[in-house]
């Protein structure tokens, strides 16, 4: 086994080559499609399939009072609600722009204070996207929810120093939510 050393690290060296792409089924959200793909070894030579979807943005909205959002929707994956942060697709012409859309348009509420906290892939052995993260300071209620046809959310709020105990109960189990919610007490230690 070898020491890491992060300074070092190139995920585009020793690229495995791609030809002969194929696209074969397409969603409104996703599109399946196939690449006959070789190692620089040449080794391995097949087909390999995977998910193109837009990137997706979530926010963590954190009102003047230290409490974090939190919606509760419906997701047909699991067939039960999930409690999340506000995100969606990155559909804007920005990151930001679409960050900004999400959360009004599922919660109603704004903010002037934003910060790109980083992002995180979902599944790359089978997604080709990004989660972005931004944190909203400072969030206020101006709108009504604006949701599409097939969404109903609730609204809800907590004090930050609830998260880590959602998460660890598993209340709070969406992959990108929690990886969020890392990243944020990563830059923004809780103190005792």
């Amino acid at each position: 086994m070898k020491p890491f050393h992060p300074e070092e690290y190139d995920p585009h060296s020793n690229l495995w080559s791609k030809s002969n792409r194929k696209d074969l089924i397409a969603t409104p959200i996703f599109k399946l499609v196939s690449w006959h793909t070789t190692s620089p070894d040449k080794r391995v030579s097949k087909d390999f399939f995977h998910l193109e979807s837009l990137d997706w943005v979530n926010v963590i909205a954190i009102t003047p009072e230290n409490k974090i959002l939190l919606i509760d929707q419906y997701r047909h994956g699991i067939h039960r609600f999930s409690l999340e942060i506000p995100g969606g697709i990155a559909e804007k012409k920005t990151l930001l722009e679409s960050a900004q859309a999400e959360l009004v348009e599922e919660t109603g509420y704004v903010s002037q204070d934003w910060e790109y906290l980083g992002k995180v892939t979902g599944n790359p052995a089978i997604l080709n996207n990004w989660c972005h993260t931004f944190v909203a300071r400072n969030v206020r209620k101006l709108h009504d929810q604006d949701l599409d046809d097939s969404e109903q959310i609730e609204i809800f709020e907590t004090p930050i120093r609830n998260i880590p105990r959602l998460i660890s109960d598993n209340i709070l189990h969406h992959g990108m939510m929690v990886a969020a919610l890392g990243m944020y007490f990563i830059k923004n230690p809780m103190q005792n």
